[in-house]
């Protein structure tokens, strides 16, 4: 079997321990070697008055990875001067490491916006697409949408069987994950109010928010908890 290289690409503004929990359950259940976390740079479809400095939110990934061997802080689309699509990531990634698969990891609540995205069609010919979804939630019912009518032609019915076919396609996978109830944008109010944040985020995080002064603006509307990176803020 071909090693298998996870990508989690999102905002990660800031990380936070639903990230990490959703990357490690993704790893022991596909047998990734890896899994990269990559934090977007230019997001093409949200406003960046909210978003922390790209190198500082690269930077608060590390930190939150630096006790997990198994998961990397990967700066691919932070250092890209232009706006960063996943379908160009992926290819990149794809050459920098030639002896893996990279395999997508999605949050489920994409979906519905994936028909926007740069050649979404195509994702399949350069990477897997895993579909992170959480317990309890409807973001990953199917409504007979083009979008889940291509899932499901290139549907794996387990990760024994995510690899290539006869066309050279890869593979789709759902995969059900911890539901934690933790979101970026609660982490920002919080620090906004003065509240604490711990055992939300690693302490390195917390303590990096703290010397640097970050999300000390106004309040804002609160996200649904985030079991990925995106899962629900990568750029597209």
């Amino acid at each position: 079997m071909s090693r298998l290289l996870g990508i989690l690409g999102g905002a990660f503004n800031p990380p936070h321990h639903g990230h990490l929990r959703a990357a490690l359950e993704a790893r022991e259940a596909l047998g990734l070697e890896k899994v990269l976390l990559v934090p977007s740079g230019h997001h093409p479809f949200k406003g960046n008055d909210l978003l922390a400095d790209s190198g500082h939110r690269l930077a608060m990934t590390a930190l939150a990875c630096r006790d997990v061997p198994e998961l990397e802080a990967c700066d691919i689309e932070v250092m890209r001067p232009t706006t960063a699509y996943t379908i160009d990531t992926l290819r990149d990634l794809s050459t920098r490491h030639p002896d893996h698969e990279p395999v997508f990891l999605m949050g489920s609540d994409l979906v519905e916006e994936l028909h926007l995205w740069k050649s979404w069609r195509r994702l399949l010919e350069v990477a897997h697409l895993c579909l992170m979804s959480r317990p309890g939630t409807t973001a990953d019912i199917d409504d007979g949408s083009p979008t889940w009518e291509w899932l499901h032609r290139h549907e794996r019915t387990g990760v024994n069987t995510l690899s290539r076919d006869s066309q050279g396609h890869f593979g789709y996978l759902p995969l059900p994950i911890t539901r934690l109830a933790i979101s970026s944008s609660d982490i920002r109010n919080r620090v906004r109010l003065g509240k604490s944040i711990r055992f939300l985020t690693s302490e390195r995080v917390i303590d990096y928010i703290d010397q640097h002064g970050l999300y000390r603006g106004h309040l804002e509307h609160q996200d649904q908890p985030e079991g990925s990176p995106s899962g629900s803020e990568h750029g597209q």
